[in-house]
């Protein structure tokens, strides 16, 4: 599995945490109008399942999809164009492929390692499409980035990114995006033999689409050189193209105190950082999932004092932040509130998947006015992630 690295009062905690991301930039906070239809996949840790959701009120669900071969417990989804792509972590290293008009009969299930019997386990993470024939997995556990076709998942090679590692030897790659040809991708670089700490600069590597190559950001500089972000361990990414940036959810080390949480800006116009824009301090706490829907209206989860996940507004054009969604808790006990991840319909309804051990599901919320109009709505197992698609 994947997960979000913390160490706490000397304790080492693991959340596993991926957000929701679809389409055509890679981010599925707002597809095409028109009548779109929820997936979120679920997942109790032990057994994992698919839902669909409608998006019209009342909203309903429709619960385990798949029956009893469900997914694996540890899944992230995906969407592009009308299908729906199904990641399947640590322990399966697989891509399920959904038809959203006929989800129960998966249309290709294919593996995400490396060619051969014996190949090593490569925890996929996210998928990165240039078209209906080419996309990008990238793979946690590994040092090169997948090329398959993403409907039948036929491998056209790898990209190395093994040169970028820190001591550990694994640049623990997570989320990307393409904007304008290039392949934008997170680079995490914890340190697994001490935690999966936070101890050094993450990065974010650039990579042309038609030649596969990496980019050097920094030609005077000798070598191939990354984006270094002033943030570490990007948990979420996402390109806004009204302001023309990508911003990162850096956890960091989930102590607001240092300077390495917050929401970062990276311009893809010059391959440069702008910095953290809105710190972890101001946002009230190590962020984790986004779910932006312009410059003005945008959310992130954030831990609280009591390792909570809550919800706050931002505004990426002003640098403020907003006062915390209320009607997601009270969390059953301290702790047990986790939201991994936001996204908005084609309506701009922004969808809140609560984990809550003793009430969880799907919260509903109007960003206009920050108030909730539905839920929680039952998915079957607890939601994690959810996309949208238009069949």
């Amino acid at each position: 599995m994947r997960g979000r690295h913390l160490n706490i009062l000397g304790g080492v905690f693991i959340v596993f945490v991926l957000l929701a991301w679809g389409c055509a930039n890679n981010n599925n906070d707002h597809p095409a109008a028109g009548p779109a239809v929820g997936f979120v996949v679920t997942t109790d840790f032990s057994v994992g399942n698919l839902s669909t959701l409608t998006t019209t009120t009342p909203r309903t669900a429709v619960t385990n999809v798949l029956g009893s071969t469900g997914v694996n417990s540890d899944s992230v989804i995906r969407a592009f164009g009308n299908r729906v792509f199904i990641l399947q972590r640590t322990g399966a290293n697989s891509i399920l492929v959904i038809d959203p008009n006929n989800p129960s009969t998966p249309l290709a299930n294919y593996t995400a390692n490396d060619p051969g019997a014996n190949a090593p386990q490569s925890n996929p993470q996210d998928m990165a499409f240039v078209s209906s024939s080419k996309a990008y997995i990238s793979r946690y556990e590994l040092n090169t980035i997948l090329i398959v076709n993403p409907l039948t998942g036929e491998q056209f090679g790898t990209v190395d990114l093994s040169q970028f590692s820190d001591a550990d030897g694994i640049v623990e790659m997570g989320r990307m995006v393409i904007v304008n040809g290039k392949l934008y991708v997170a680079l995490q670089r914890v340190d697994r033999n001490n935690g999966f700490t936070a101890s050094n600069d993450s990065y974010v590597v650039v990579i042309d689409v038609t030649t596969n190559q990496v980019v050097d950001v920094d030609p005077n500089t000798p070598g191939v050189q990354p984006i270094v972000l002033k943030g570490r361990n990007p948990t979420d990414l996402v390109y806004l193209p009204s302001s023309d940036r990508i911003y990162l959810a850096d956890t960091g080390t989930y102590i607001t105190s240092d300077a390495f949480g917050g929401v970062e800006a990276v311009n893809p116009s010059t391959n440069a950082t702008e910095g953290i824009i809105i710190s972890d301090d101001t946002l009230g706490g190590a962020v984790g999932a986004f779910g932006i829907l312009n410059e003005t209206v945008a959310f992130a989860t954030v831990f609280d004092e009591n390792f909570d996940n809550i919800v706050v507004p931002f505004n990426i054009s002003m640098q403020q932040v907003g006062a915390a969604l209320t009607g997601i808790g009270p969390c059953s006990s301290p702790g047990t509130c986790y939201i991994p991840s936001l996204a908005f319909d084609n309506n701009g309804i922004l969808y809140v998947p609560n984990r809550d051990v003793l009430n969880p599901g799907i919260l509903v919320f109007n960003p206009s006015t920050n108030g909730k109009v539905e839920g929680p709505i039952d998915t079957g197992l607890p939601p994690f992630e959810i996309v949208f698609v238009n069949p």
